[in-house]
């Protein structure tokens, strides 16, 4: 074990330092005019008083309507739920139309499209034909997701990673390679 560990030292140290050179999203404090980022796109957060309503997406602006009565840290945790609600639904709804879009090409269909909070992993397509994707990808450039999607569809005719599953990939977004390396770089800052 200690042999084989010498001998990979260097390339532990390298894997090591990429990692710590790669950049990772700015705690949020769920306050006004805070920067959320949507589909590439920053979005000014605005919290207006009034009756509970859902997230509106309003031009460039991410209206949260709270009771005045919540103030400090209590409005700042219901601030970030309502906030962590509406990027779930919205990441479902544009993962739904994307795999959709990608399958008629590929003429193929899911039996499910889900998103999921993982930790390590963008998207999965189980053998059974269940898609789940990643719902921080949503923070992410709108050709970035595009790319999950049409990698997650391609594993329903290929379920595997070989050259004719990348071919597939290629097929359905050509510059898929650009995306990925963004992904691998840019993955730590997809939080809210």
């Amino acid at each position: 074990i200690m042999a084989l560990l010498d001998k990979h030292t260097p390339w532990i140290h390298r894997k090591l330092q990429e990692q710590a050179a790669r950049p990772v999203a700015t705690p949020k404090a769920y306050v006004q005019d805070e920067i959320y980022t949507y589909l590439g796109q920053d979005c000014r957060l605005k919290i207006v008083e009034g009756p509970p309503w859902p997230v509106e997406r309003i031009g460039n602006d991410l209206v949260v309507t709270m009771p005045a009565r919540l103030a400090g840290e209590a409005r700042e945790a219901k601030v970030r739920d309502r906030l962590y609600e509406w990027y779930r639904q919205s990441a479902l709804e544009e993962f739904q139309a994307r795999t959709e879009c990608f399958s008629r090409r590929l003429g193929v269909a899911p039996s499910t499209v889900n998103v999921k909070s993982y930790k390590r992993r963008w998207g999965s397509c189980s053998t059974k034909g269940e898609i789940s994707y990643n719902w921080r990808l949503i923070i992410g450039p709108d050709p970035v997701v595009d790319y999950v999607a049409a990698h997650e569809v391609a594993h329903l005719v290929q379920h595997n990673h070989s050259p004719d599953f990348w071919r597939l990939v290629e097929g359905l977004m050509p510059d898929y390679r650009v995306q990925q390396a963004w992904l691998n770089k840019n993955g730590g800052t997809l939080a809210i």
